[in-house]
């Protein structure tokens, strides 16, 4: 560039002295006339300068912008260190430095409590989750998880829980996601999609132990086993959200499905319907039915039916100070045997009211018969207040009082923390 503009300044300079400066400032025309043919050379040499100049441009422009292309060149292959310089060594990585990143979350949670009971009836110690009159410490239950993404289309889930009589595969199971019309599916060892309690593990439940009716019903275990289930997005049919879930597996081993048998296959299937009334309320209702042997013979069967709602309020802008939540289930059964059938029922309706950023009270009621005897009935109350230091650790204070017309009353209190280190910590599943 700098070579140009100099080619440019002679030839301005250089252009006023051969077209005026060769005769004197004070010529005449009829000198100029004199020297017509001396006039022509001096055009032609000027002519042949101005070629000279411009090739010389054109040339000069040419070498500049092939320095342009090496600069950009040696730029972009990263070669713009000095010439003398020894090359860079090539650094090799294995891939076993990355193979952290296909490792699995895994959390552990603890369930620790304290319980006293006045009540030492074997049917306590049959279906309550502990013997409630000893008064003294209990690890419920230490709970491995690992959760992992598998590829694109398929996640894996496991717990594992350990507690004072040993280990057991609470859920272990896949999910494949995205199929065709809006369906997932989940396959392995899970608990089953009835109500909106049923899936809960212990540790996340809203109090301590499961409704009456559902332990009756079911087990402190809940209803689970090892099979299949499809989860569907309905169009949104009768209310803002419709989902269907059709389940089975071969479960049991409870008061209402036998675990025994060549099959003991339970069918279960669930209809949820959600609305958003306003911006802080939103309702529930859910529709359940459960179908599958009560006799290891597999002649008779037992069929429940259940329905369930959820009513939720946050006010807007303080959700995390206020809230309520209200929960209400009804759930009947028919149960075939030699003789006639025995249908039962029972229900529980739960209240939550959130005191502020870190303070939870709730209180539940309980009625239940027995699906194995109708007359067998028993009443609960249930008081709770939960003290969240985080969503890491939390602390309860839990009393309840149980009324039977089969066997002894019981009151009970419990103590119970409950702690979680990872990312899954005390959501439902």
């Amino acid at each position: 560039m700098i070579f140009r503009t100099l080619l440019i300044l002679m030839l301005i300079a250089y252009l006023p002295a051969h077209v005026f400066g060769q005769t004197g400032t004070g010529s005449s025309e009829g000198e100029d006339s004199k020297d017509g043919s001396g006039q022509e050379t001096r055009m032609e040499r000027l002519e042949r300068l101005v070629r000279e100049l411009q090739a010389r441009i054109e040339e000069a422009e040419r070498e500049d912008e092939m320095k342009e292309l090496l600069e950009e060149a040696r730029r972009l292959a990263g070669r713009d260190r000095d010439e003398g310089a020894p090359p860079e060594e090539r650094k090799f990585y294995s891939g076993l430095r990355q193979h952290s990143a296909l490792n699995p979350n895994i959390s552990v949670g603890g369930d620790y409590y304290y319980a006293y009971g006045t009540s030492e009836s074997d049917y306590n110690r049959e279906v309550s989750e502990t013997n409630w009159g000893t008064g003294r410490f209990f690890m419920r239950e230490m709970e491995i998880s690992f959760e992992s993404v598998l590829d694109p289309y398929a996640r894996g889930k496991a717990f594992i829980g350990v507690g004072e009589e040993g280990a057991d595969v609470c859920e272990a199971y896949m999910q494949l996601l995205n199929w065709p019309l809006n369906m997932n599916m989940k396959l392995g060892k899970y608990r089953m999609q009835f109500g909106s309690i049923n899936r809960w593990h212990c540790h996340a439940l809203p109090q301590f132990d499961r409704p009456l009716v559902m332990a009756n019903f079911f087990g402190n275990e809940s209803l689970k086993g090892v099979g299949a289930a499809a989860n569907f997005l309905l169009p949104s049919l009768t209310a803002h959200v419709n989902e269907l879930d059709l389940e089975i597996a071969s479960a049991g081993a409870d008061l209402s499905f036998t675990g025994e048998g060549k099959h003991h296959l339970v069918y279960v299937a669930h209809l949820k319907n959600y609305w958003d009334v306003n911006r802080g309320t939103y309702v529930e209702l859910g529709l359940s039915g459960a179908l599958g042997n009560n006799d290891p013979a597999e002649k008779y069967r037992t069929r429940i039916g259940g329905v369930d709602l959820k009513v939720k309020w946050t006010p807007p802008g303080s959700a995390k100070y206020r809230g309520i939540e209200w929960w209400t289930e009804i759930l009947y059964s028919s149960r075939e045997t030699e003789g006639e059938n025995i249908e039962s029922w029972g229900l529980f309706s739960l209240l939550q009211y959130r005191l502020g950023s870190r303070l939870i009270f709730g209180c539940r009621f309980d009625y239940s018969e027995l699906p194995n005897d109708n007359c067998l009935k028993e009443y609960g109350g249930t008081a709770n207040l939960d003290y969240w230091q985080s969503e890491f650790v939390v602390f309860r204070l839990q009393y309840s009082h149980i009324d039977r017309n089969f066997d002894e009353d019981d009151d009970r209190i419990i103590l119970q923390t409950v702690w979680a280190m990872g990312p899954h910590k005390h959501e439902a599943y």
